[in-house]
């Protein structure tokens, strides 16, 4: 296994910004370019950084074993939105990040070979992406994502809708264009699996029932997975092992 750190000047940022990648041996091994091998774009939650997913979870682990290249940026308290204080995180990861690895590394831009996978808020930017550009991506899992912002802003303290006024403040915008669930339209016809992860003492879990559900209607290729667990890594940890293994 071989472990980047990347730490380059983001234009969509106006900033340097870090970015960690976990490249698996398959490519020594097995003389496997890049641009052959599959590539998991990892997002992180409210709290954490790219750094979490190596730190708390089996990640490398679950990347050795299935031959996964892993790019985890840091998106701060985003929710991977553009234009939070002049920073463009939403284009960071859809547009600029690709690129740059794509030129860089030679990492493939080939929707079978590009998924990518999100908890928490990071649930909230990975189904954002998937759902807006759903050419571009084979799998999206969703782990304790907020699912549906229309519900979302009646659970959140008066501290939090003015910390994020850009996600809880526009009602129109909170059941169109922001909402992951009015989304879910664009994937039909577009090859997109969808893996929703949820414990089921998260107070989240309703959203994602809601959003499997709404998915199913729509006749998309979508699965839930709800069993015993919480909004931690523990719950995160196995559902990343999941994941990870049907890509």
């Amino acid at each position: 296994m071989a472990l980047m750190q990347l730490d380059y000047y983001s234009s969509a940022l106006q900033m340097s910004t870090l970015v960690n990648i976990i490249v698996p041996d398959e490519i020594r091994i097995a003389g496997k370019p890049l641009s052959e091998t599959p590539v998991l774009w990892m997002l992180h939650g409210l709290s954490d950084d790219g750094s979490a997913p190596l730190r708390l979870s089996k990640l490398e682990l679950y990347a050795q074993e299935t031959g996964l290249v892993v790019v985890m940026p840091s998106a701060g308290r985003s929710f991977y939105l553009d234009d939070i204080h002049g920073q463009n995180y939403f284009t960071l990861v859809s547009e600029e990040l690709p690129h740059y690895l794509h030129l860089l590394l030679g990492l493939s831009n080939e929707k079978a070979l590009n998924h990518i996978a999100g908890i928490s808020m990071g649930g909230y930017g990975a189904a954002r992406i998937a759902l807006t550009h759903p050419e571009r991506y084979s799998h999206v899992g969703l782990l304790s994502g907020v699912l549906d912002t229309s519900l979302r802003a009646n659970q959140v303290s008066a501290e939090q809708q003015h910390e994020f006024p850009f996600l809880y403040g526009d009602a129109a915008r909170l059941t169109g264009e922001l909402n992951p669930l009015s989304l879910l339209e664009n994937a039909q016809g577009q090859s997109l699996t969808i893996h929703v992860f949820c414990g089921t003492s998260d107070g989240l879990l309703p959203m994602s029932q809601n959003f499997v559900s709404r998915g199913r209607q729509l006749g998309l290729e979508i699965t839930g997975s709800f069993s015993e667990g919480d909004h931690e890594w523990r719950f995160w940890d196995r559902s990343l092992d999941t994941f990870t293994h049907e890509l």
